[in-house]
This record gives structure tokens, sequence and C-alpha cells, in this order.
């Protein structure tokens, strides 16, 4: 009866810590799963960007402007004949406008004096009958420099100080704006010449006493 009751005990002690055993070993496997991390560390590229910096896009430069030197003018010239009469201040100032403008191709007749005074600006008189006389008179006053030239009907008699045209159908009243200019400078065009070159249509020196009568010499 002694021997029965000791081994009751000592069997339960034996199954309890087998069951702890047990029971260690399956805990330790869950423990060991949690407690490990990833450590794997990112790749490192050891190349360059595949997107590179672009080169900077040069505008194309644009063409120089080359101005064109100014061309000849073209006039009218034919069907009217031409008087220049001096309203200037300037003696024998209609003698010279009348070379330099028998000179670009217009029909000129001898000049004369202006017989209703003096004029500060050029006017052109042109006489109606005469078909070609207003184109003619519309290309002395581009070759006299436009501006505010003025282009009127020439009546009779024409405002010469002889009463007479000589048959021109065109005449010039030559004010003081235009009065011993060269038909370059009067359009604003420049010529350079070498030193000691002599310009033909250059300006000849006058008298400068002033007039305000129509007795001016032509």
């Amino acid at each position: 009866m002694t021997r029965r009751h000791r081994r009751g005990p000592l069997l339960s002690v034996a199954a309890v810590g087998f069951g702890i055993l047990l029971l260690g070993a399956c805990g330790g496997d869950d423990d060991d799963d949690s407690s490990s991390t990833s450590t794997t560390a990112a790749p490192v590229s050891s190349t360059a960007p595949s997107s590179a910096f672009p080169e900077p896009t040069v505008a194309p430069t644009a063409p120089a402007t080359v101005t064109a030197p100014p061309t000849s003018a073209v006039y009218v010239t034919e069907g009217a004949s031409v008087m220049v009469t001096n309203a200037s201040r300037v003696d024998g100032a209609a003698g010279r406008m009348s070379e330099r403008l028998a000179a670009v191709g217009f029909t000129m007749v001898e000049p004369g004096n202006y017989s209703l005074g003096t004029l500060e600006t050029t006017k052109i008189y042109q006489d109606p009958t005469n078909a070609q006389a207003l184109a003619v008179a519309e290309s002395l006053k581009t070759a006299l420099g436009g501006g505010d030239i003025e282009i009127v009907e020439m009546g009779a008699p024409p405002p010469v100080d002889t009463g007479d045209a000589l048959g021109a159908t065109v005449l010039i009243a030559m004010g003081n704006d235009t009065a011993d200019k060269t038909l370059d400078e009067l359009q604003g065009i420049t010529t350079t010449t070498a030193p000691g070159t002599t310009i033909a249509d250059a300006t000849e020196s006058t008298d400068s006493t002033e007039s305000t009568t129509a007795s001016t010499t032509a």
C-alpha cells in the first residue's frame, strides 16, 4: 500500500515537467521568429542620371540690315519747257538753278525775275492748257526737295517781270528756301568728295545784299 502512494506523486511531477518542456520548446520558436528584422540596404547606384543638363539653345542671329544708297529720282521732263524766275534775295541764283535742272533732263528756257516780290518758299506755276505741264511741275517739286513747295495754275500774263515766259508752260518762282542750293542738298543727299576735288555744281559766291523788291537779278 505504501509503495503505490509514492508512485502517484512522482508520475504527476514528471508529467508536469514534461509539459513545461513542451511549452518552452514551442514558445522559443515563436520568439525567434518575431525578434528577427530585415537589414537589407538599398542598392547604391553608381551611374550618372539618365537626364543630363540640356545644352543651351542659341537663337539664330538676324542678318544685318544694309541701307541701300539713295537712287536717282526718275523725273517727267518731256512735253513742257521750264523757266526759273528769281524770287529770292540771291543775285544770279535763277541762272544757276536752270543749269542744275537742265543737267537732270528738264527742258529749260532763259531765266527771268519774278514779278510778285520776294518769296521765302518756292512756288511752281503750271499751264493747265498743257497736258504734260502738271506732271513736269510735280517732278520739279521732287527735284527741289518737296516740302512746302506749292504747285498752282499759271494765269495770263505769267508772273515774270517782262511779262513773257518765252514759251515755258511751267514756271518756278525760286524763293529763299531753294536759292543757291544743289539738288542733292535740297533732297537731303550727302556726297563726299576727296580733298581738292572741284564740284561742278558747287554754290558760287554771290552778293548777299537783301532786296525787298522784284529787282533781283536772275
